[in-house]
């Protein structure tokens, strides 16, 4: 009899068995570890998500559980361990707003305060925000508790004062902000915060421990290793939510997601939203560009990535390339986003685009350093004109900027990032009255890695059975 227990500080989980049931079990939560090899055979050739003494985070409980009754192990759960993991209300009291639910929003709200713990993939445009915003009063009315203390927790700045804005214009009391450029209001009950606050040295975080409500957003950047695990590992609370459009890839990050926050309790496909007329129809169109007289970057062993790096630089400095990018923008009605991974392509493309589009029409580069209120102001101008191209860094922009009436996204330099990908076509989708679909178009390039990644995205295109077109440029 397999027997899962909490352990002496109440933290996590514990497996008790023989050695050979545990080894079993630990290896089937568990990966290659891609660091392994040659280069470094001191890297331990798997990653566990259970340690070797039966160790496990709280929150994958029911996958293990699922794991020990499909290999039909006799196993028993400890009631101490049960009252750590099922933490929700058989009596779900859902909180409505002005704003109406739709379907799949009221049943991820409900499934929430009905486990009290869990992991929700709502793609981009889907309405996570105002889920949020059902969930934490749901809860409070569900825990008969209402200063329950919620703390909301986002990757940046910029979406710290959308959260904040969105929650109070829904109808939810006592929001306050903190970030780098806000103090909490030891008042409010709601907390919205940024990651980098957290992590700052300079933070008081005392107030963690005070923490009812834990809510997560982009949950998929909660990866294994990452410094924000250590943060919510202070968070004592069991009622925690992450929401996320997409999981990350690699199977270890999953399961540090759910171990640290609660199983996947619902999942909804950007296509179903588009077939209830939730999120705007789209297309897929893939430019591939044919170089000619491509220079032959040379794998060097002892530097891996500098072959790739070599052709990228060939690549956004290109001068035919970068100019069907700016033609494209300039050729395209109604506003247009074009995505760079580096600075200096940024800039590139900002310098052409002025050379050839009209004097008055506004064109804008968004990058690490642009300050949020000229951020905001474009985002505004966006709402207002129909004529904006915002070059913009594809970290900043696929997190964080809401801008319904966005009609076209040029991916300049795409790669095969999954995640990236998802939330920059999920930035297009939200509806408009001037908008009828969508246009997404993919930079390919012929080169040995720009083929590999094509591919790749391709591969996930069709996984998630988006249509595409392809046409090849000479």
């Amino acid at each position: 009899m397999i027997k899962l227990i909490l352990n002496d500080k109440q933290t996590h989980g514990l497996i008790v068995t023989d050695l050979n049931n545990l080894a079993l079990i630990r290896e089937k939560f568990s990966i290659k570890n891609p660091a392994h090899g040659k280069r470094n055979k001191f890297a331990p050739a798997r990653l566990y998500a259970i340690t070797p003494s039966g160790k496990f985070e709280i929150g994958m409980l029911k996958d293990l559980c699922s794991y020990l009754q499909s290999s039909q192990y006799r196993y028993e759960i400890d009631e101490k361990l049960k009252s750590k993991f099922f933490v929700g209300y058989s009596n779900p009291i859902i909180k409505t707003y002005n704003l109406p639910y739709r379907d799949h929003q009221d049943k991820s709200i409900r499934l929430a305060v009905f486990n009290g713990r869990g992991v929700f993939c709502i793609p981009t445009a889907g309405g996570k925000t105002l889920i949020m915003a059902g969930i934490v009063e749901s809860m409070r009315l569900s825990m008969n508790k209402p200063d329950a203390l919620a703390l909301v927790l986002v990757p940046s700045i910029q979406l710290v004062e959308q959260t904040a804005k969105d929650f109070e214009e829904y109808g939810v009391k006592n929001v306050t902000k903190w970030s780098g450029n806000n103090i909490p209001d030891s008042d409010a009950t709601t907390i919205v915060a940024g990651t980098q606050i957290l992590l700052s040295e300079k933070s008081d975080l005392s107030i963690l421990d005070k923490i009812d409500l834990l809510l997560i957003d982009e949950t998929h950047g909660l990866r294994k290793g990452n410094e924000i695990n250590n943060i919510i590992d202070k968070i004592p609370t069991n009622n925690r939510f992450g929401f996320t459009g997409t999981l990350p890839p690699v199977l270890i990050d999953q399961w540090n997601i759910i171990g640290k926050v609660g199983p996947i309790l619902y999942q909804e496909k950007t296509l179903d939203l588009k077939d209830k007329n939730y999120v705007s129809d789209f297309g897929i169109h893939i430019l591939e560009i044919q170089h000619k007289n491509i220079p032959n970057f040379k794998h060097n062993p002892e530097l891996p990535a500098e072959a790739f790096e070599k052709e990228f630089d060939f690549l956004i400095h290109n001068e035919r390339r970068n100019e069907i990018i700016c033609n494209l923008c300039n050729k395209l009605k109604n506003n247009t986003i074009v995505m760079v991974d580096r600075i200096a392509h940024g800039e590139i493309i900002l310098n052409k685009l002025k050379e050839i589009c009209d004097s008055d029409r506004p064109i804008y580069f968004i990058r690490g350093n642009t300050e949020m209120d000229d951020r905001e102001e474009i985002r505004k101008l966006m709402e207002q004109k129909n004529d904006v191209i915002v070059v913009a860094i594809s970290k900043i922009f696929s997190t964080g900027i809401n801008i319904p009436n966005l009609h076209n996204i040029i991916f300049a330099s795409a790669g095969k990032a999954k995640i990236k990908i998802f939330q920059s076509i999920g930035r297009a989708l939200r509806l408009h009255p001037t908008k009828t679909k969508a246009f997404i178009f993919d930079i390919a390039d012929n080169t040995k890695y720009g083929k590999r990644h094509l591919f790749e995205r391709q591969s996930l295109y069709e996984t998630e059975k988006y249509s595409y077109e392809t046409k090849k440029i000479q």
